[in-house]
């Protein structure tokens, strides 16, 4: 054998030595990012009130999530200023995933349009996964003397500034969408804000306002009991749960008239790519879940999950519709 055969024989062990040694250096900087989160208990705000529709989605998705990743997931609430009491929240705390926040898509584009000051940057929220749609409905007292959305129209032509609407706050997609009814049947109606639909429909319950906008889920048991009627559904389709109810597409009225959003999973920007992989599969996961899905589907929410990419694309379109709708209505947050 020659020397060089030799010196390659001699060489060939010891550089397949090394090859698995930084093989396997590889492999196990790799396997602590294969599971880059949780890294212990996480917290979920919530930026409304208990009972409301994004509160009732984060307490069944923290159930199935903690159950899952074997930690613990709190939701916490924290409800106001149209959102952005819990945004500045999410705002500033670790990129690190150990926080998130579950919230209505359209919340969070309409503040920076709304508000000449936040406290917190808006580039600072980051969406990870819309997780459920929902869609609006227009809910009355049992004992108002209108049953149909024609006769509430009639109603509130007939006496302007005198038909009282409760909304989840001003600038919330509920107060949005009285908005768009007044554009749209030239009418005036009373905007009476509160901090989340709960309340809202608390004070229906208790005869201080006429008429509420919200989702079904805040209104779906109540309705069921007689106790509030359903004029008109924001929809493509009549719900599966109030089938009675017609759209406003059926009552000759833009579909969206009711303006639909989705609730979305934020985290702070900053926030690595590979713990925002893992937060998408497990909420992902989660909604693969037939009960998930059921549970939702019975409060009025329909289970979907898009990629970051999709959030964006959809708040960047969204943002120039309600912009326009904003500054059509004139519509001004102090």
């Amino acid at each position: 054998m020659n020397p060089i055969s030799e010196l390659k024989a001699v060489a060939r062990p010891w550089r397949k030595a090394l090859l698995a040694s930084g093989m396997a250096a590889v492999l196990s900087l790799a396997a602590p990012l294969a599971h880059a989160w949780p890294n212990g208990p996480v917290t979920m705000i919530v930026p409304s009130s208990p009972g409301s529709a994004p509160d009732v989605l984060a307490r069944k998705l923290s159930e199935k999530l903690g159950s899952t990743l074997k930690v613990p997931v709190m939701v916490e609430n924290r409800p106001g200023a149209n959102g952005v009491i819990g945004a500045s929240a999410i705002a500033t705390a670790k990129p690190d995933g150990q926080t998130i926040m579950l919230y209505d898509r359209l919340v969070m584009i309409v503040n920076p349009i709304l508000l000449d000051k936040l406290p917190y940057d808006p580039a600072a929220l980051q969406g990870v996964a819309d997780v459920a749609g929902v869609n609006l409905v227009f809910v009355c007292g049992a004992k108002q003397p209108f049953n149909t959305w024609e006769e509430m129209i009639a109603a509130a032509r007939a006496k302007p500034g005198e038909l009282s609407v409760g909304t989840g706050g001003r600038g919330s997609v509920h107060h949005l969408s009285v908005a768009r009814v007044e554009q749209h049947y030239g009418v005036d109606m009373i905007d009476v804000p509160y901090k989340g639909m709960a309340p809202a429909t608390v004070a229906l319950l208790g005869g201080e306002i006429d008429c509420i906008v919200s989702g079904q889920e805040t209104v779906i048991d109540h309705v069921r009991a007689g106790t509030l009627k359903v004029l008109a559904i924001g929809a493509e389709e009549r719900s599966k749960l109030l089938p009675e109810v017609p759209t406003l597409k059926e009552l000759g009225a833009p579909a969206d008239l009711l303006v639909p959003t989705s609730f979305v999973i934020y985290v702070p920007t900053g926030t690595p790519a590979p713990v925002m992989d893992e937060i998408h599969k497990a909420m992902s996961d989660a909604l693969e879940d037939d009960a998930i899905v059921e549970y939702f589907a019975s409060r009025g929410l329909s289970a979907a999950v898009s990629s970051r990419e999709a959030v964006k694309e959809t708040a960047e379109r969204d943002a120039a519709g309600i912009g326009k709708l904003i500054k059509d209505a004139n519509i001004r947050l102090e």
